[in-house]
């Protein structure tokens, strides 16, 4: 089994860990409103960006960062930290209440988004849930094609660009939804209960890794769960956090990086890095 090593240890909770192509990694620390870079083998992180919340982040094709201000916007960053526009604050007369989690479609241009509908995991399922997913094409219009999600949290598209996959995070549940030509969400199949060893864990973000396979932080479990396409639980994989968040994986695969923090959430964070080969 793989052993995780702490690269770096933080003040804060970390969030939505990320790797650019040359292998510089990005992570935020959402309650200091902060996004910090670092090369593994840096004796520490610089602060790249200041974004309220920052939360989940990608990287587009273009170079330019897309990241979830959890305050209530999605925003557009270019390649030095500097936002240079908000692609939404509200879609359709409906303001974001906690953009969470972000997954680019490179199939069709643009990318799919979490507002969790809350701004924290409701403790038990709501009567009328207010998690929901959001579409932006690629010339930046947003659309809402998913919702009922009892605080829909990780998100991340097949390699195919055929289904969707979404935590939903109160229930426990991880879920696949059919991808239309246009973007556009058809029907639902669960995919798997996710498994919680306290009452503290919930299925965090997503990301599709190696093999096609699903890497899921399950928070307050202090594990990746590593899932095969049709819902099999493969493996589980030492996160170093107790609080997993993300995780992201390094250009050659070889290597998993894993936000979140070391024990509660409100205390000091960390990124581990887990070798997968």
């Amino acid at each position: 089994m793989s052993i995780a090593r702490m690269l770096l240890r933080t003040e804060r909770y970390t969030e939505g860990v990320v790797v650019d192509r040359d292998g510089t990694v990005f992570f935020s620390m959402t309650n200091l409103g902060t996004i910090s870079r670092f090369r593994p083998g840096d004796a520490k992180a610089e602060v790249w960006a200041r974004v309220p919340d920052a939360n989940g982040h990608m990287i587009d094709i273009d170079g330019t960062h897309v990241v979830m201000s959890s305050t209530g916007a999605v925003l557009r960053l270019d390649s030095t930290g500097r936002v240079v526009n908000v692609v939404a604050s509200r879609v359709a007369g409906r303001w974001l209440t906690y953009p969470n989690d972000v997954s680019p479609d490179v199939h069709r241009g643009g990318f799919y988004v979490t507002d969790s509908g809350y701004k924290s995991t409701p403790k038990t399922m709501p009567s009328d849930p207010q998690g929901r997913v959001y579409r932006a094409d690629a010339d930046q219009t947003m659309r809402q094609v998913a919702d009922g999600i009892a605080y829909s949290n990780g998100v991340a598209l097949s390699g195919d660009g055929k289904l969707l996959y979404v935590s939903e995070s109160t229930a426990r549940r991880l879920w696949s939804y059919e991808v239309r030509d246009n973007g556009d969400l058809g029907d639902r199949r669960l995919l798997a209960d996710v498994p919680a060893t306290n009452d503290e864990t919930v299925p965090d973000g997503i990301t599709l890794g190696p093999g096609e396979r699903l890497y899921l932080a399950n928070h307050g479990d202090g594990a990746v769960l590593v899932y095969a396409p049709d819902g099999t639980l493969e493996q589980r994989l030492d996160a170093g956090n107790k609080a997993t968040s993300h995780v992201a994986f390094s250009p050659d695969e070889r290597m998993m990086y894993v936000s979140g923090a070391i024990g509660s959430e409100d205390g000091a964070g960390a990124i581990f890095e887990v070798p997968l080969r």
